[in-house]
């Protein structure tokens, strides 16, 4: 059998052409990318709204209290590119009036000014205590969601006072703006614990999830307490409660309000908000006085570092839950004046840390306990550590954390290590 073998002179094949074709493959990608560029420019400048900036008046801070006839009493805080910075221009500009929802109060708020106002600059929302005590906060907050004007990152806030009334008060010394104020105790709070930074996406995360009570930071009008409320460390009031003489601005942001079936439900402390942040992680740094162990009268301060999360572990024990709380801590001895050599005496340095051990362990179950009758909720997000015991969604629901919770037994450790003593020498007095 034979077979023919096509013979093809190789040389004498022409190949195709095909740099046209990459050129015009290149051509397209490239108008498609500047295509998507010009749009992408467009929308981040607004031109759809056809508004100049020297046109915009921006809200900062918005304020919630109930006003008449069902209608909420808005009080708005905003600034043009010409009224930011106050030292120079005089005080922020601020407005109040009643609206039946945010959309509609954009729009009355646009008689006081012949600029449009607009809430995309938005940082803050504080809400009015006896408000949030009587109405569905969470109901009335998803109408901010629902607006693309704004953002879920918003930080809210309770006021003690009226928002209106707290808002107007809010006039610090150092030249800042009221938002600038607030902005600043936001960052200040991981190296204080004393509040707590919650966003209106948390605040409707933890009110959906029902797992969870929410929460906001606490702000009040600083007012001299009483001296029957004078007694123990500053970090036990309150917003509002502090002592002290002048300062920068008479507004004070410190402890946290409870939110339970959607309205305000309580207070916390500032300590037991720094108790609260701690058990989630929260907090970075914090200084705290303690009264030596060996010397009552005298005192010592510790710089308290939160490196790692707690370890927190749960099961059910003859059908109630039980967890258990470990909480590490690392401590710098900051300052003292005991006079003794915490520096060299590991027997010494042990009893300055059990004595902050147990005086923060007897302040966490207090709080729990408090969280559990007067709250009847979980505010920590503990969760999760018997959640991932139940395999489907429905086997959890059926469990009704939250009447476990509040009928859990607890053990919590706090497990503080001494590492750090400033001065490396013996102190002062020592032998």
């Amino acid at each position: 059998m034979h077979t023919n073998h096509l013979q093809v002179d190789k040389r004498k094949v022409k190949k195709k052409p095909i740099h046209n074709h990459k050129r015009s493959h290149v051509k397209s990608s490239i108008i498609r990318l500047m295509a998507v560029t010009s749009l992408t420019t467009l929308l981040l400048t607004g031109c759809w709204d056809n508004h100049e900036l020297e046109s915009l008046a921006f809200v900062t801070v918005l304020g919630i209290d109930e006003g008449k006839h069902d209608n909420l009493k808005i009080t708005y805080q905003y600034f043009t590119p010409t009224t930011e910075a106050p030292k120079v221009h005089g005080a922020p500009l601020i407005t109040t009036f009643e609206a039946p929802s945010f959309g509609v109060a954009e729009n009355i708020a646009n008689v006081t000014t012949d600029r449009m106002i607009t809430s995309q600059q938005l940082k803050v929302t504080m809400i009015g205590e006896k408000f949030g005590k009587k109405n569905d906060v969470a109901r009335v907050l998803e109408g901010m969601v629902r607006s693309r004007t704004y953002r879920r990152d918003i930080m809210l806030i309770t006021s003690i006072e009226s928002a209106n009334t707290t808002i107007r008060a809010n006039r610090s010394k150092l030249g800042s703006t009221s938002l600038d104020f607030i902005e600043n105790m936001r960052n200040q709070h991981s190296f204080t614990g004393l509040m707590p930074v919650e966003t209106l996406n948390d605040f409707l995360v933890a009110n959906e999830s029902g797992d969870r009570l929410a929460y906001t930071a606490l702000v009040a009008i600083n007012k001299p307490a009483p001296l029957s409320k004078m007694a123990g460390e500053d970090v036990n009031r309150e917003a509002g409660q502090f002592s002290r003489q002048g300062g920068d601005d008479k507004v004070e942001f410190a402890g946290a309000e409870i939110y339970r079936a959607d309205r305000a439900a309580g207070r916390l402390t500032g300590q037991e908000a720094r108790i609260l942040l701690m058990l989630k992680h929260e907090v970075k740094t914090f200084l705290v006085g303690l009264r030596d162990p060996i010397h009552k009268e005298r005192r010592n301060t510790l710089l308290i570092h939160q490196f790692l999360s707690p370890r927190v572990s749960a099961h059910l024990d003859k059908g109630r839950l039980h967890f258990i709380i470990n909480v590490p801590l690392d401590a710098t001895l900051d300052s003292s004046t005991a006079e003794l050599n915490y520096v060299q005496d590991v027997t010494l340095r042990h009893k300055l840390e059990k004595q902050f051990n147990h005086s923060f362990e007897q302040e966490t179950i207090d709080l729990i306990k408090r969280c559990q009758t007067e709250f009847k909720g979980d505010p920590f997000g503990l969760a999760y550590a018997i959640k991932w015991r139940f395999l489907t969604e429905n086997d959890w629901k059926k469990f009704n954390y939250t009447k476990h919770f509040n009928e859990a037994r607890f053990t919590v450790y706090y497990d503080v290590q001494i590492s750090n003593f400033g001065k490396q020498r013996a102190p002062y007095g020592s032998d």
